[in-house]
């Protein structure tokens, strides 16, 4: 999932600023919950997230987060609560014109609500934001649930990248959403 990113994207983080992320309550499926920006004492709740997500495997680890937390590049990373309860996250980073979802996860209890759509379509206001033409993320070729969310959201199947997740050697399925300019 963690994208190594090069020279030149580093260089394009200084033409860009993150802009704060306005925390909000919100209502998804009659449910409220609260969603804000992560922050560093956040890392534990995702990790967390991740064990049950991924079925004990942390894709990212706490340095993986720190590193994209701490980045000058522009990226939103954002977690949503349900009565103080972290139930899910979401992560992106632009790159060039394009907006690339680093991370998504929700608590298999909590998945089906809607959560990680709202989260999704957070990331495609930020994307907007920023002048983003596209917005780019990875997928296991066997999660087929995932794959019918990115597509209800308008992404499309790109490429398939061979034995992209190193744990399993399994492949991921790229897709793109193409933004239209309003």
């Amino acid at each position: 999932m963690l994208k190594k990113f090069n020279l030149f994207h580093s260089i394009l983080g200084i033409f860009f600023k993150n802009r704060p992320y306005d925390e909000k309550e919100v209502e998804i499926s009659s449910e409220a919950y609260f969603v804000r920006a992560i922050k560093l004492d956040d890392i534990k709740d995702l990790l967390s997230i991740e064990r049950e997500v991924y079925a004990g495997e942390l894709p990212w680890t706490k340095t993986a987060f720190l590193m994209e937390l701490q980045a000058a590049e522009p990226h939103l990373y954002l977690l949503i609560k349900k009565e103080e309860k972290t139930v899910g996250f979401i992560g992106c980073r632009i790159f060039g014109k394009d907006a690339h979802i680093t991370n998504v996860a929700v608590l298999t209890h909590n998945q089906g609500k809607g959560i990680g759509s709202f989260l999704i379509r957070e990331v495609l206001q930020f994307a907007k934001n920023n002048g983003c033409e596209t917005v780019s993320l990875e997928v296991r070729i066997s999660n087929k649930n995932a794959q019918r969310v990115y597509r209800q959201l308008g992404f499309v199947s790109n490429t398939i990248k061979p034995n992209y997740y190193t744990e399993n050697k399994e492949d991921a399925l790229e897709m793109i959403l193409y933004l239209k300019e309003e």
